[in-house]
């Protein structure tokens, strides 16, 4: 049998699509513009401009305002209607006049006059850093506001989710929907963990105070939709990323904060050391060439691109990004938004940053066949261009350039440097503690350190202990406190180079790399932070399989 919910909600869209049609033929009778609000993105806002008596019972609803010219919707043009545009305009307003279906006006009255619009609650936006406490002491803390998070506005809600996050040092904010409630998640150190429920009521006023701050159509909820705001927090601007996905009981939502203000990592501390270390080094001070850093999303890729930017002398040398979004803001730097919706993405982006002379250029991501062609052609032309890709290694990079329809002979000469990376939780360092090595872990290790050495590349002798995670207080008795970055770095040479214009087999390629590039692999990375005691094997095999 068919769902009865679903069956019933597709009456009811057709029913609605019926009525707009009449009123659109109305409005052509009429000769004036028709509107349909239910498709709008509405700003709340614009409720200020009509007190909430007069718009109901004139049955009309503010929908655009620049200035003094306003665009107001009418479900009827009678004499209410018709008395409150007249005093619009004696008021010194240019008001025009839309026809719209009364399902239009009361969607935009329940918008624009809910609770979460009308009260503002003042929430406590600044703290020294110094009085955090650990993670389990901020959630358990965040889990005791629940009660207040339920009882706010959704305005002062929202904000203290935010400020909670970022206690916690969160990544990314998850607002689950369940069949009875929707689960509130935060990602710490890359991994999710659950905070709280709330109820499925006041989850309806945090997406859609959510929405209204990213832009995006707040009366829209079965299709995805992606924005992005910002928000002030202990003086510092946090931009957020915005996705919405329907889902079988409601719209999820996922927030990603990223501190535009965070200071510059060396890439040491990101993990980057010996060859690896060097060769990212050499690459980021050539004059030309294309270096691209792969990985999975939220493997740390941006952090790593930033970090090259930033050790490059912007004094001598001309640096232009082209970014969605803009995640942190670099001195010395010109950084450009994309925005799709005005047709400047990242390969028109990229063809208009060349004609401003720069000398260095970072690209957000390379999606498509024009952005890849471009931006190899720029690396031949007297540009470093620094971009990201979506693979899972090194090695994989090049047939996923040559897949996509890159020519060996452009491919071959622009490439220098591939660097494919992910994040491991490092070992919390006030309860990480020594234990002897199994000998399980001592044969899986010599393993490696075997294959390390085969390369040509010093390794460490076999350790007798192994560091290990505890768990205590400062650490929310995970054991781990921060992330450090295992990676694959892969330098081109000529002969490397030669094999992809000869479009040498990809198993040929692979082999030569192996054997003769001095390339760790994730694993064998993730290894050799583990004999020095940075983070553990289980941690390496759950991001490196």
């Amino acid at each position: 049998m068919p769902d009865q919910t679903k069956l019933a909600g597709g009456v009811k869209a057709l029913q609605q699509e019926a009525k707009e049609k009449a009123v659109q033929n109305k409005a052509k009778e009429l000769d004036i513009p028709y509107v349909n609000l239910l498709t709008m993105p509405l700003n709340p806002d614009l409720s200020k401009v009509i007190p909430k008596e007069v718009a109901e019972a004139a049955g009309v609803a503010v929908f655009f305002q620049s200035g003094k010219k306003l665009r107001v919707a009418a479900a009827d043009l009678d004499e209410k209607a018709q008395a409150l545009i007249e005093k619009l305009r004696k008021d010194g307003y240019w008001a025009e006049v839309s026809l719209a279906s009364e399902e239009s006006i009361r969607a935009a009255h329940k918008i624009y006059f809910s609770k979460q619009y009308q009260e503002k609650e003042k929430v406590e936006t600044e703290f020294r850093e110094e009085d955090l406490g650990s993670f389990a002491e901020e959630i358990a803390g965040i889990q005791e506001l629940k009660t207040k998070i339920e009882a706010a506005s959704s305005d002062a809600a929202l904000k203290y989710i935010q400020v909670g996050a970022y206690k916690t040092h969160s990544s990314d904010i998850h607002f689950q929907p369940e069949e009875k409630m929707v689960l509130v998640r935060f990602r710490i150190d890359g991994v999710l963990k659950s905070v709280f429920e709330i109820t499925r009521k006041t989850y309806d006023g945090l997406i859609k105070e959510i929405k209204y701050l990213s832009h995006l159509k707040l009366n829209i909820t079965n299709i995805p939709q992606d924005g992005q705001y910002s928000f002030i927090l202990n003086k510092r601007q946090i931009n957020v990323r915005v996705s919405t996905l329907p889902t079988h009981y409601g719209e999820a939502c996922v927030m990603r904060l990223l501190d535009s203000q965070r200071s510059a990592i060396p890439l040491e501390e990101l993990g980057f050391e010996g060859e690896s270390l060097k060769n990212i080094q050499g690459a980021v001070q050539l004059t030309h060439g294309m270096i691209l850093v792969t990985g999975p999303t939220g493997s740390g890729k941006t952090t790593t691109l930033y970090t090259m930017l930033q050790s490059i002398d912007t004094q001598a040398k001309k640096v232009i990004t082209l970014e969605d979004p803009i995640e942190y803001n670099l001195p010395g730097i010109s950084q450009s938004q994309i925005d799709e919706d005005q047709e400047y993405d990242f390969a028109s982006g990229l063809r208009a940053i060349l004609r401003q002379d720069p000398n260095v250029i970072m690209v957000g991501e390379i999606r498509d066949l024009e952005t890849a062609e471009t931006a190899a052609q720029a690396s031949l032309t007297g540009h470093l261009v620094l971009s990201t890709l979506h693979t899972n290694s090194a090695l994989e990079s090049i047939p996923r350039l040559i897949n996509m329809g890159v020519k060996s002979f452009i491919l071959a000469p622009s490439l220098d440097l591939i660097v494919a990376q992910r994040l491991v939780r490092k070992l919390c360092p006030d309860c990480m503690e020594s234990k002897p090595i199994s000998e399980s872990e001592k044969s899986h290790i010599a393993e490696v350190l075997e294959k390390i050495r085969a390369k040509g590349i010093e390794a460490p002798v076999m350790p007798t202990e192994l560091k290990s995670a505890k768990g205590c207080d400062k650490c929310s008795h995970t054991g781990y406190k921060g992330q450090v970055a295992i990676a694959e770095v892969l330098r081109f040479d000529q002969l490397l180079r030669n094999m992809i214009l000869e479009n040498k087999p990809m198993p040929e390629i692979y082999d030569y790399i192996s054997k003769q590039c001095k390339m760790l692999t994730l694993k064998e990375d993730g290894v050799l932070k583990v004999v020095s005691g940075l983070t553990t094997l289980d941690e390496v095999e759950r991001v490196a399989k």
